[in-house]
């Protein structure tokens, strides 16, 4: 329901004025939802490609693993069963592996299980009664290593990383002193390192052991990935934004090719919808008085592309110390016309504060009748919260923008409170845009944890910016630049979201249309929600392979939990025929799903070219 509110006097930092007469819809503020589970129930063991996890210690958090595993679409379940997991070709042991882990049987059982042909991949082992399987003599625990560099070539779980960014990972900076913790390890003789710390330890072992093979990593993904994504990392990024930097993405791409290497009948989901390599996700800030009319020749330019952008709106309805309020008049209307082409709208909060990573959560109650914050300087500001910022910002677009329904935000100048998840989940917020992919190190979509920590999703999704216009040299200069980072991330099927501030036309939209022009093959550009729905739907897929023995068909089941399109699935096998309305691909690896409703049911079968059979030659 709308209400409007007539204009009532305000304090600003040059005195008295009168608020706009602005449109507010009703905003709810839900009691928070926590999404903590057993991991053995939330993810199940349901078919026997799947990778098992045995979660070693239910005492510590997995959260680190089981992001990694679901952003690079790898079926996957979690037991604290052995003979379970055992059940399974490939099986992860996290997140440590001590002198009580396992009994003297189950030792045995491990070492049976890899000499018939199994694989293990282990953190942080320090039993030592596994270390002959796993290849190692002894192993040091430090706080002091800052860098990992792989050996590219060594071995097949490390084919993805060829580009130099990849193969030398920072862990942190020096300046800290002490970081996480990581165990340098010293390999056997029949062992291979893969990875290396700087003081020349072993950081990932691979050893043949028997028909199988293990894999010892002595880094926990809560550190390498988890930790970043939340941006409490030790400023492992080599530089903010504008460059390719996957220090997350390593260890994800890691399980990733693993999985693909071991498993000779590996299926998982495709990260990029309907068979592309990546795409450009094209977003706008529109955060000063000027910045709405130009607003509308990059939607003229971008419809010219068949291309669609994501727009950021600061509702600033109040003049302060940054700047004069300019949520109205020939402004407002430019922004409806926006809306009115099909352009999604996010929200790029009120005051736009540099001081918004400090603010206080806020009580919830904060609406536009009643709240006036204020920036007093380029980083502090009174009367301002983060509800306020998000549940505000929400009734205006909401209210001034009939249908629209504000689910994606930004935060001004990129600065995050740990707090946000939490308001942006309480006020019905579905999408986030407000770290940077360098200074998170990853270039995937991720789901965005509450308050910012280790334990628990907030069932939002982050969408990391990889390009902005505001660094030097202009962005004119660094399109050659931007077109190697994009190509990058299509080599492991990241994304790449471009934020460019609607200032002026002169520069930034020849820049954006020559990147338009030259994306790389098979890489589209297309607005941020819509990805982001895709992304989501992808996220919460059930899915189930069933493969008959000694068959080369398998029947896959899927169940959308919410509209999917483009969803593709990813096969190790070559593709003979597809059945059940799926689109094979030229590679023949690869199917395309048709699209689903919100809570159909779909069933594919896919029928394999068979494999040669191999015959003893004789002398």
């Amino acid at each position: 329901m709308l209400i409007a509110f007539l204009a009532t006097a305000c304090l600003s930092g040059c005195g008295r004025e009168k608020v706009p007469d602005l449109r507010a819809a009703e905003v709810p503020v839900h009691a928070l939802i926590h999404h903590v589970a057993d991991p053995t129930v939330a993810f199940p063991e349901s078919f026997p490609l799947q990778v098992a996890v045995y979660w070693s210690k239910p005492d510590e958090d997995i959260l680190g693993v089981v992001h990694s595993l679901r952003e690079m679409g790898i079926p996957f379940f979690v037991t604290r069963d052995l003979d379970r997991a055992l059940q399974h070709r490939l099986v992860i042991i996290y997140p440590t592996v001590d002198g009580r882990t396992f009994t003297e049987s189950q030792v045995r059982e491990l070492c049976q299980y890899v000499e018939t042909g199994g694989s293990l991949f282990a953190v942080n082992v320090f039993a030592g009664a596994l270390r002959e399987l796993f290849g190692f003599t002894g192993f040091e625990p430090s706080r002091k290593r800052y860098r990992v560099d792989f050996e590219p070539g060594s071995d097949a779980i490390l084919k993805y990383l060829n580009r130099p960014e990849e193969q030398e990972v920072r862990l942190g900076d020096r300046k800290y002193g002490n970081i996480f913790w990581t165990n340098g390890y010293k390999p056997d003789t029949a062992a291979k390192v893969l990875a290396r710390f700087a003081d020349g330890s072993a950081a990932l072992i691979r050893k043949t052991f028997g028909s199988g093979s293990t894999y010892l990593c002595g880094i926990s993904f809560q550190d390498v990935v988890l930790r970043s994504q939340v941006n409490r990392d030790f400023d492992a990024e080599r530089h903010y934004v504008n460059v390719f930097e996957p220090g997350a993405d390593v260890w994800m791409l890691l399980l990733r090719a693993w999985y693909e290497s071991i498993e000779p009948d590996a299926v998982r989901l495709a990260t990029i919808p309907n068979g592309q390599s990546s795409v450009l996700l094209l977003s706008h800030d529109v955060d000063w008085e000027d910045s709405f009319g130009p607003a509308l020749d990059f939607a003229r330019m971008e419809n010219d592309h068949h291309a669609l952008s994501t727009f950021f709106i600061q509702t600033k309805y109040v003049s302060d110390y940054n700047s004069h309020a300019f949520f109205f008049g020939t402004d407002l209307q430019d922004l409806q016309k926006l809306f009115a082409q099909g352009f999604s709208i996010g929200s790029h909060s009120i005051i736009h504060s540099r001081g918004f990573n400090r603010f206080k959560l806020g009580s919830g109650a904060e609406t536009f009748a009643s709240y006036r914050p204020h920036a007093t300087g380029f980083e502090t500001a009174s009367g301002a919260t983060v509800f306020g910022e998000v549940r505000v910002s929400e009734e205006l677009l909401n209210g001034e923008l009939p249908g629209q329904h504000t689910v994606f935000f930004r935060a001004g100048h990129l600065r995050v409170p740990p707090s946000l998840p939490e308001a942006l989940q309480r006020c019905g917020y579905e999408f986030d845009s407000s770290f940077t992919a360098a200074d998170v190190l990853t270039n995937f979509p991720y789901a965005l944890p509450l308050n910012l920590g280790f334990t628990e999703d907030s069932a939002l999704y982050e969408f990391p910016v990889t390009f902005e216009d505001q660094e030097l040299p202009p962005l004119p200069q660094r399109v050659d630049k931007a077109l190697d980072v994009i190509q990058a991330n299509a080599e492991n099927g990241g994304i790449n979201v471009i934020l460019i501030h609607s200032t002026e036309t002169q520069t930034k939209l020849p820049a954006e249309e020559m990147i338009l022009d030259r994306l790389p093959p098979n890489v589209s550009a297309t607005d941020m929600l819509s990805f982001a729905r895709f992304w989501r739907a992808r996220d919460r897929l059930r899915w189930t392979v069933h493969a008959p023995p000694n068959s080369d068909d398998i029947i896959l089941n899927f169940q959308a939990d919410e509209p999917a399109s483009g969803l593709t699935v990813e096969f190790q096998r070559l593709i003979a025929h597809v059945e059940g309305g799926a689109m094979p691909l030229e590679d023949h690896h690869r199917i395309v799903l048709p699209a689903m409703k919100s809570g159909e049911n779909l069933s594919v079968r896919v029928r394999f070219q068979r494999r040669p059979i191999l015959h003893a030659v004789s002398n």
